[in-house]
């Protein structure tokens, strides 16, 4: 019986690409997204606070291209990372699945200080929040999900592992033998996936 879903939460359940997006455009005149990914990538084997990492990677994007880094701007990235809106499926398809009694958490990369600027308002529809701080492993490490299920105290055939990214999520949960779902947010492939929310309940109400 599944008891709880957890989410990736940037880029599954709020849009990151926008808030990063925009402040690279700004300090940049381009996005660069890509090279952003693959140092962010990089960088998570440092184990620093999420929000250094974020720096770090705007500052060498910006080193790569001649553009001099300014701390402000790395503080403007932070914010805008904190602040990415909601995919317009969440707050439907997270009061569906509490309606069904299912809970939802979350683990991910990130710092609760900035998390917690992510969930304003929704916090109500949010039952476990796990970070990087929680645990000590960034994803895709497999501790960063068995130390994540401890803390929220189910065991691995309870819980539905919900993300639209493969390499992150999808790939190190299976290989624990958590059952997944992709939400189909970049048109990665995964064998169960689903294009939103409310799609998601109907999968998950089936297992």
């Amino acid at each position: 019986m599944i008891k709880v879903v957890t989410f990736d939460c940037y880029g599954t359940l709020f849009d990151w690409i926008y808030g990063i997006k925009s402040v690279i455009n700004y300090v940049l005149g381009k996005d660069y997204l890509d090279e952003f990914f693959n140092l962010e990538r990089e960088e998570l084997i440092t184990r620093r606070p999420y929000s250094q990492i974020l720096k770090s990677c705007l500052k060498r994007l910006c080193e790569a291209h001649g553009v001099r880094y300014e701390e402000r701007y790395g503080d403007a990235l932070v914010i805008s990372f904190a602040k990415s809106p909601p995919f317009p499926d969440v707050v439907p398809g997270l009061t569906l699945l509490k309606e069904k009694g299912i809970k939802v958490g979350i683990i991910s990369n990130t710092e609760r200080r900035l998390i917690n600027v992510t969930l304003s308002g929704i916090e109500y529809l949010v039952d476990y929040v796990v970070t990087f701080e929680d645990t000590g492993y960034y994803k895709p490490a497999h501790k960063a999900f068995t130390e994540a299920l401890k803390l929220m105290g189910v065991s691995k055939d309870e819980v539905v592992h919900v993300s639209a990214y493969p390499y992150y999520d999808l790939i190190p949960a299976r290989e624990l033998g958590i059952r997944t779902v992709m939400i189909d947010r970049y048109g990665f492939r995964w064998d169960t996936k689903v294009k939103d929310l409310e799609e998601l309940v109907k999968v998950v109400t089936r297992l």
